[in-house]
């Protein structure tokens, strides 16, 4: 056991994913319901891990402050992703740690984004609609040296599924199912 993770269970995870494609494949997904103004509620389907099925559930509640037009009754989509960001990067790191031998005492990661509302009123600014860039530190404190914390890091961010997301192009396909309200 290290840093809480069970390091035998890690190594044999690898391995059956080594020999067993199939089992890497991870499917996820969510159902958010709009509750009112800016508010919407989100919760967690079965998630597929490999070919096993997880049961989740899990919800959230999504709000802007009352100065976006919310009654700021949770974070906001911009704290959610920098969040879904932050802790898949943990993750990463953590795992990284544990799978290298290093024990770590505290973890901490810092973000900071700025979001300019231009782009996404449609203001006809230069204005970028979302974040043009994502700030962070990792504060760590563990038995690696300054050298192997930083190639922790970058490992962890090459690794990190929603850094990898965030940092390459991804495709987003939708549709519409709509039912007109009688009257």
């Amino acid at each position: 056991m290290r840093n809480s993770i069970p390091t035998s269970a890690l190594s044999e995870f690898v391995n059956e994913v080594a020999s067993s494609p199939e089992e890497a494949l991870m499917d996820y997904g969510i159902e958010i319901n709009w509750e009112s103004g800016t508010r919407s509620r989100t919760e967690t389907k079965s998630m597929k891990v490999g070919p096993h099925q997880v049961s989740r559930s899990f919800t959230w509640k999504a709000d802007e402050p009352r100065q976006l037009m919310g009654n700021n009754h949770g974070p906001n989509p911009q704290e959610l992703l920098l969040s879904g960001l932050g802790s898949c990067m943990m993750v990463s790191f953590i795992a990284g740690a544990t799978a290298e031998g290093i024990q770590l005492e505290s973890v901490k990661i810092d973000f900071d984004a700025t979001l300019d509302l231009r782009g996404f009123m449609g203001l006809g600014t230069n204005a970028t609609v979302g974040f043009p860039e994502i700030r962070y530190k990792i504060y760590v404190t563990g038995d690696a040296t300054p050298e192997q914390f930083a190639e922790l890091h970058r490992k962890s961010v090459s690794h990190s599924p929603n850094a990898q997301t965030i940092l390459n192009p991804v495709g987003l396909t939708g549709e519409i199912i709509s039912t007109q309200i009688q009257g």
